[in-house]
C-alpha cells in the first residue's frame, strides 16, 4: 500500500497581482477624472460661446432699434421739408404718424440703455429728442401760417448730422462688440471642438486599457481555471485509489475477521468440545465407579457438575455458531435463516415472520455468507436500538439474482443524523458492494427501518 503521507505536491493557485488591481484602478481613476475635466471644459467652453452668441443676438437687436430710430428721424425730416415746401396735408401726416413711432423707439432704446449703462448711448438719445423737438417746433411754425426760415432746416440739419455720427460711432462700437462675440464664439466651439475629440481619443484609450486589464484578468481566471481542474482530477484520482484502498482494506479486514471466527470456532469445537465431554464422561465414570455410600453423599455435587459441564458444551455450541454458522455450512443458508429465526423468536422481544423459499438456488459460500451476516447484523440492531413489534424477513431468488428484505415498525433513525452510529449498516453496505449488488435503506424517525439488498447470482 503507497504511503499516505506521500502526497504528490499542491501547486500553488496564482493569486491576481497586486499591481494588476492598483494599476487597473489607476487607470480608471485618471480616466474619469479625464473624461470629468474633459466634460467640465467642454461645458464651460460651449456656455461661453452660447453665451457670446446671445450677447451678439442682444447687440443686433439694439443695433436694428438704432437703425429703427434713424429712419423714423429720417423719414421724420422728409416729411417735415416736403411739407414746408408743398403745404400738403399728407406730408404733415406722414410726420404726425412717424412722431409716435420714434418716441415708442425712444422708449426702447432708453431701456436698452438702462440695461446697458453706456455713456455715448445716452448721449444718442439726447440728440434724437434734441433732433424731434426740432422738427416738431418747425411744423408747428408751419402750422401756424409762419413762413419757412432757412435757419429751422439748417439747425435740423445740424442736429441730425450730430445725430447720426453718434450714430455711427455707437453702431461701429456695435460692431466691434459682435464681432469680438463672434470670434469668442468661434473659439469656444473651436474649443468644444478639440475637447469633443480629445475626449473621444481619452475614451477610446480608456476602452482599450479596459479591454486589456479584462483580458488579462480572463487569462488570470482561465489558468487559474486549469489548475483547479487539474488540482480536482488529481485530488479526484487521489480519492479513487484512497477509496479502493480502503475497500481492499475493508474486505481483507472482513475475509481476516471470518477466518479468525472460523479457526477460533474450529479451536473451540475441537479442543474445548474435547475437554468439556471428556469431563462430563469423567464425572460419569467417578458417578460409576463410586460404592453407592459415597454415591449417596456427593449425589448433590455430582448433579450439579454434570449440569455446568452440560451448561458449557451448550454455550460452546453457541458461541460456535455465532462465530461459524454450522448450519450455514452442513444444511445450507435456508436452514441457518431458519435457526436464527428461531433463536430470535426464543427471546420473545418481538414477534418475527419469515418468508423463504424452500429451494435455495446454488449460492457460492461467499453470497451465502453474507447473506447470513446481513440478516444476523439487523436482527442484532432490531434488538438493540429498534424497539419493534414486528419484523418481516424475506428472502426471494430471481433468474438472475436474490432479494433479502428486512423490514421492523421500530423507532427509526434519521438517515442524514450525524449523531447515529452506523458501522453495523456500514458493513452490511460493505458486503452489499463487495458483491456488486444494491442496497436500499428506507428509514426516518417513528417510521420503522425497511433494507432491500439485491445480489446477483
Amino acid at each position: 500500500m503507497p504511503n499516505a503521507s506521500a502526497r504528490p505536491p499542491i501547486h500553488a493557485l496564482p493569486r491576481p497581482s497586486e499591481d494588476l488591481r492598483v494599476s487597473t484602478h489607476l487607470y480608471l481613476a485618471a480616466g474619469m477624472a479625464l473624461l470629468i475635466g474633459m466634460l467640465v471644459a467642454s461645458y464651460m467652453q460651449a456656455s461661453a460661446g452660447l453665451t457670446a452668441l446671445k450677447q451678439f443676438g442682444v447687440a443686433n437687436q439694439r443695433a436694428d432699434h438704432l437703425d429703427r430710430l434713424s429712419q423714423l428721424l429720417l423719414h421724420a425730416q422728409s416729411a417735415t421739408r416736403g411739407y414746408a415746401l408743398t403745404g400738403s396735408q399728407s406730408q404733415l401726416d406722414s410726420y404726425r404718424a412717424t412722431v409716435p413711432l420714434i418716441q415708442d423707439i425712444l422708449r426702447v432704446i432708453e431701456r436698452d440703455h438702462v440695461t446697458e449703462s453706456r455713456s455715448d448711448t445716452a448721449r444718442l438719445v439726447q440728440l434724437a429728442h434734441g433732433v424731434a423737438a426740432r422738427q416738431e417746433i418747425t411744423t408747428r411754425h408751419l402750422e401756424s401760417g409762419l413762413p419757412a426760415k432757412k435757419t429751422w432746416f439748417e439747425e435740423g440739419t445740424l442736429a441730425m448730422d450730430a445725430y447720426l455720427q453718434q450714430h455711427n460711432k455707437i453702431k461701429v462700437d456695435l460692431l466691434t462688440d459682435n464681432l469680438q462675440n463672434v470670434r469668442q464664439s468661434v473659439s469656444g466651439f473651436e474649443m468644444a471642438r478639440v475637447s469633443t475629440v480629445l475626449l473621444a481619443i481619452a475614451s477610446l484609450l480608456l476602452l482599450l486599457l479596459t479591454i486589456s486589464q479584462q483580458q488579462k484578468k480572463q487569462e488570470l481566471q482561465a489558468r487559474i481555471r486549469h489548475l483547479l481542474e487539474a488540482e480536482n482530477e488529481r485530488l479526484d484520482h487521489e480519492v479513487q485509489l484512497r477509496t479502493a484502498e480502503l475497500t481492499n482494506l475493508a474486505t481483507y479486514l472482513t475475509d481476516v475477521r471470518e477466518s479468525e471466527k472460523l479457526h477460533l470456532a474450529r479451536e473451540l469445537h475441537d479442543e474445548l468440545g474435547a475437554l468439556l465431554t471428556a469431563a462430563k464422561l469423567d464425572a460419569d465414570w467417578i458417578e460409576r465407579k463410586l460404592p453407592p455410600e459415597m454415591r449417596a453423599l456427593v449425589e448433590q455435587r455430582l448433579t450439579r457438575l454434570r449440569q455446568s459441564l452440560v451448561g458449557g458444551i451448550t454455550l460452546k455450541r453457541r458461541i460456535t455458531n455465532n462465530l461459524r454458522p454450522a448450519l450455514l455450512y452442513d444444511l445450507g443458508l435456508i436452514e441457518a435463516l431458519k435457526s436464527l429465526v428461531a433463536e430470535f423468536r426464543e427471546d420473545g422481544e418481538a414477534d418475527i415472520t419469515a418468508e423463504l423459499p424452500e429451494d435455495c438456488p446454488e449460492l457460492s459460500e461467499e453470497v451465502s455468507l453474507s447473506l447470513f451476516r446481513i440478516v444476523q447484523e439487523a436482527l442484532t440492531n432490531v434488538r438493540k436500538y429498534a424497539q419493534a413489534k414486528h419484523v418481516h424477513i424475506a428472502l426471494r431468488t430471481k433468474s438472475d439474482a436474490v432479494e433479502l428484505s428486512i423490514t421492523d415498525d421500530g423507532v427509526g433513525f434519521d438517515p442524514h443524523s450525524p449523531k447515529v452510529a452506523r458501522h453495523g449498516l456500514a458493513g452490511i453496505k460493505h458486503r452489499v458492494f463487495d458483491h456488486g449488488g444494491q442496497l436500499d435503506i428506507r428509514t426516518a424517525p417513528g417510521k420503522g427501518v425497511a433494507i432491500s439488498v439485491m445480489l446477483p447470482l
